[in-house]
């Protein structure tokens, strides 16, 4: 790769921002700093805006946007203050991947409407020519789903959780994580077989880590198996998967395709921050982490 090559396309990356008003939390022995979290989005927001580089593409949030407090007034006030802050990117498309966090104390509806976002929690996007970013949603099966009860979705959820009890060999089977259901598993194959008859190169992004080893397997995707053959099958055109819900991020290369898990903007220590710019090569993309956010040199292969 020549090093000196400028960037086809960048990015901006922000995974786990999690805001709630409300005092730290501490997870595992890891402070969850939630009302640094404005600060760090300002900053960050004002950044990107301000790319040295060349105007970003686009900026993709991995989910949990907000944390949820134990109120629905509360969690709405929360999404609106960071929706707000997140206005500043403009003209710069933000895409929206949607995280349990984010149903937890507000509805799917309000959830759209207040981020500005098309009232559809997975789809599909040409973000740069020869470029295509597909967004899937992790919490469409699952019990935080904000389906109402007796729907198709939450019949699905509970089927699958009934066939798929935890086990040493299956411990994301969690309420708190989630998974692809069978409607938008068979959107996902249309989608990336339309991106290779296209031949466009495909970036997927889902909340819950799908690659094997880009995170602790108790934050997987109920179904993360399925979907990790579905991205890596060779008739496909992915070369990357971006996911968030495991705050300490990770790393892993499957098949050809690499998964990044993205550490949480929510647990950078004080006076830091955590997100990155992803820059587009012509045989490789590289993350360029910013603060506790690490980097990543991800060769096309």
């Amino acid at each position: 790769m020549n090093v000196h090559a400028a960037p086809m396309y960048s990015f901006g990356i922000i995974g786990d921002p999690q805001y709630a008003d409300k005092d730290n939390g501490n997870v595992e022995g890891r402070v969850q700093r939630h009302r640094e979290v404005p600060g760090k989005l300002k900053q960050a927001v004002d950044s990107m805006l301000n790319h040295a580089a060349e105007p970003l593409s686009m900026v993709l949030l991995l989910g949990d946007f907000i944390d949820g407090r134990f109120d629905e007034a509360g969690s709405q006030e929360d999404l609106s203050l960071l929706a707000g802050i997140l206005e500043g990117l403009n003209p710069i498309p933000t895409f929206h991947v949607i995280g349990n966090h984010d149903l937890a104390f507000t509805t799917r509806e309000h959830w759209f409407k207040t981020v500005k976002a098309p009232l559809k929690s997975y789809y599909s996007r040409s973000f740069a020519p020869g470029w295509r970013l597909v967004v899937l949603d992790t919490t469409d099966m699952s019990p935080h789903s904000g389906y109402p009860p007796g729907s198709p979705e939450a019949q699905e959820a509970a089927e699958y959780l009934k066939n798929h009890p935890q086990t040493d060999q299956d411990p994301q089977m969690t309420d708190w994580n989630g998974g692809v259901g069978q409607k938008q598993m068979s959107w996902l194959k249309s989608e990336l077989a339309a991106a290779a008859a296209a031949g466009e190169k495909v970036i997927t992004a889902g909340h819950h880590p799908i690659g094997e080893g880009s995170s602790r397997r108790t934050h997987t995707a109920w179904n993360w198996r399925e979907l990790q053959d579905v991205l890596t099958s060779k008739q496909y055109t992915v070369k990357l998967h971006l996911s968030g819900h495991d705050h300490m991020g990770g790393y892993s290369f499957v098949n050809g395709v690499h998964f990044v898990t993205m550490e949480a903007m929510l647990e950078a220590p004080p006076g830091s921050n955590a997100y990155a710019v992803a820059c587009i090569l012509p045989d490789s993309i590289e993350i360029k982490g910013v603060g506790s956010a690490k980097s990543h040199f991800l060769p096309f292969k």
